[in-house]
């Protein structure tokens, strides 16, 4: 199976309608151009208009780093044009990096540039989709095998999206009016969630792909107890089991002393429990230790820290860590 010809059906679970103005950013260089012109010409043959932007390594070493060389820049306009769309797929290659032959003297306005770049393809939107094409350098930053990496990630793509808009509809109505969560693992570990008057939200094609997830922000302060996840990766290495310990809505302490050391060192804000999620994707067949799949797949919870002001939470912040676990038992009240 191939990442191109999966694309019809990718396009089949976008959430955009006849009419719509749609952004594809794409990340990749002159020969992966068909992967783009590809998205347009599917979103096109269902009456959706497609503008394509390239942000291709070239194109940062030849346009953008002589630019900040001649102390130009990008004018206001260029910005404003990119935030004026309300509908935004982000497809990336690889990941943006700096471009060959910077100084250290240019980073910082590089990296003011891509800033900026990120807040108008991110900011206010109605839709911010992003995908990640299985290619080598993104499984490597996976921390996968390439062929497993290709082969899961295509499973999950494969997916019908209409089945899938219904399963997830069909969840979030049967948690409506709920109030609490109370998540039990390791037959003894109990996490209690508030969820008092926040809202669920989908990612049934409309978030990150690969789909298939429901979610919600609990209150920032109002987490607490034990939870133990199989599987965390962090800096390259592999860490099981690990038992993380909450208290008034942030991470106290975990069982590893590297993940504590790692945790430490970072802002408050960072350690609030903000997500709770359950995946819903059936072509995902395993944990892999990559959040972005496990996340998804059917019978999997997950957790996150960190961030969660563009779904219905408080605290805005640069961090979103995600924990993925399966339950013993998990019991909504009202």
């Amino acid at each position: 199976m191939k990442f191109i010809d999966l694309i019809p059906n990718i396009c089949e679970g976008f959430p955009f309608n006849r009419g719509n103005f749609v952004l594809l950013n794409f990340w990749g260089d002159n020969k992966d151009l068909e992967i783009l012109d590809l998205f347009a010409e599917n979103l096109s043959k269902k009456g959706i208009v497609p503008m394509k932007h390239h942000c291709s390594n070239r194109f940062f070493e030849k346009t953008v780093l002589s630019l900040i060389r001649k102390e130009q820049g990008f004018p206001e306009e260029y910005f404003c044009f990119l935030s004026s769309f309300e509908y935004v797929v982000d497809i990336f290659m690889y990941p943006p990096k700096l471009p060959e032959g910077i100084s250290k003297e240019e980073i910082p306005d590089f990296q003011k540039y891509l800033g900026e770049l990120f807040n108008s393809l991110t900011e206010n939107k109605k839709y911010y989709i992003q995908l990640n094409v299985p290619t080598e350098i993104n499984a490597a930053k996976a921390g996968m095998d390439y062929e497993i990496f290709n082969s899961s990630m295509c499973n999950a793509l494969n997916i019908n999206y209409q089945e899938l808009k219904k399963t997830c509809k069909e969840k979030v109505e049967s948690l409506k009016g709920m109030k609490g969560i109370e998540i039990i693992t390791g037959n003894k570990y109990v996490l209690k969630l508030d969820i008092e008057s926040r809202n669920w939200f989908i990612d049934d094609g409309c978030g990150d792909f690969p789909s298939g997830e429901v979610y919600i922000a609990p209150i920032e302060n109002c987490s607490f107890g034990e939870l133990i996840v199989p599987l965390v990766k962090l800096k390259g290495k592999s860490f099981t089991d690990v038992i993380l310990t909450f208290e008034g809505g942030k991470l106290i302490n975990t069982s590893s002393q590297e993940i504590n050391d790692f945790f430490k060192a970072l802002p408050e804000q960072f350690k609030i429990l903000c997500e709770f999620g359950i995946g819903l994707n059936p072509n995902i067949k395993e944990i892999t230790g990559y959040t972005l799949f496990d996340e998804k797949a059917l019978g999997t919870y997950h957790i996150g820290l960190g961030m969660n002001h563009f779904f219905g939470g408080e605290n805005n912040c640069p961090f979103h860590m995600d924990f993925v676990f399966k339950c013993n038992k998990v019991v909504f009240s009202e």
